[in-house]
């Protein structure tokens, strides 16, 4: 064969794989639409999978979602229920007083004691995660409890109203640990558990007396309180989350604060007539026990000297017990 021949060959076998190559979607292309009697042979597919090679912005994303806030700031605030029990026993006296008069038959006594329980408290604390689930955090806050009484004692066409206003407030500086765990979609258990130092204790009581013009006042103001005013406290509550960033919860929140006594307080008389007098002093709490009648009576009283105990009567320092429970809602921030 000579070098034409070959040459002529060749490019027949050039043309016809080209044919086959382009042929199938040459015959498609000429395939007259809306002609079912031609089916045009299937031919080589390249498809291009755009998600494949696509820039990763969905990705981003996510990893921003998921990435762990290391600060957050959580603010709360809510209804604020203590025992107080020793404040109870020492502001409740003239109530109890004219309630035993009443039980012997002189007059009668409308109203009573309001026993100081309720109040509410708001605070802040800031929290840094060690995980996604445990934090540590140090917080502060402000707590209020207050209660007011009145009662009147009516003897023939005299009467006497009685009013009393005990007050407890304190600045709480916390230190705990916090929990959050997911437990449905949005949704985080929440729990913390530390300690607190109840700086800035104050403790006032007021009580008054009045009969037609005439009335006498008197009330109680701490002036430097006791050692070591410390407790605890812990908490659980759920978390919705309401974007990646913020959370609204509500929570129960449980403390257990009884503090000492304070070192001194003033006590400040003052009457209708316009005479007045102070004491400075230590706080205590004086009962007296009537066997023979069978009843015991409390009050609060300021003594310059620890006061000595004799057959009838008692003195025993108070306790400020802060123990109780907070309801409280509020909003944690992610940084």
């Amino acid at each position: 064969m000579n070098f034409k021949a070959k040459l002529s060959l060749s490019l027949i076998f050039i043309l016809a794989a080209a044919f086959v190559l382009a042929g199938p979607s040459a015959m498609a292309a000429a395939t007259p639409e809306g002609d079912g009697s031609r089916i045009a042979p299937r031919g080589l597919e390249f498809r291009f999978d755009k998600d494949a090679f696509a820039a990763p912005v969905a990705q981003t994303g996510i990893a921003e979602t998921t990435k762990l806030s290391r600060l957050s700031l959580k603010l709360y605030g809510g209804y604020s229920h203590i025992l107080a029990a020793d404040v109870n026993d020492g502001a409740d006296f003239f109530f109890e007083l004219v309630e035993l008069y009443a039980a012997e038959g002189m007059g009668t006594v409308t109203g009573g004691y309001k026993p100081l329980h309720g109040g509410f408290d708001f605070g802040a604390d800031l929290i840094y995660q060690i995980t996604s689930n445990i934090g540590v955090g140090l917080g502060a806050g402000f707590m209020r409890n207050s209660s007011r009484s009145l009662a009147t004692w009516t003897v023939d066409t005299s009467e006497m109203i009685i009013t009393a206003e005990p007050t407890i407030s304190a600045i709480p500086i916390r230190l705990g640990v916090f929990f959050t765990v997911p437990v449905a979609g949005r949704v985080n258990l929440t729990a913390d558990i530390g300690g607190a130092y109840y700086a800035g204790l104050k403790f006032d009581a007021v009580q008054r007396l009045e009969s037609g013009a005439d009335w006498s006042e008197m009330s109680v103001a701490s002036l430097t309180a006791g050692p070591s005013p410390l407790g605890f406290q812990g908490s659980l509550g759920l978390e919705y989350m309401i974007s990646p960033k913020m959370g609204f919860f509500v929570e129960a929140a449980g403390r257990y604060a009884k503090l000492k006594n304070f070192n001194e307080v003033t006590g400040i008389e003052n009457f209708s007539g316009g005479g007045s007098s102070t004491t400075d002093g230590k706080l205590y709490i004086e009962t007296n026990t009537d066997v023979l009648n069978m009843y015991t009576i409390s009050m609060f009283t300021i003594e310059e000297t620890p006061p000595v105990d004799d057959a009838d009567t008692t003195f025993r320092e108070p306790r400020f017990d802060l123990s109780g429970f907070s309801l409280q809602a509020g909003f944690r921030i992610r940084f």
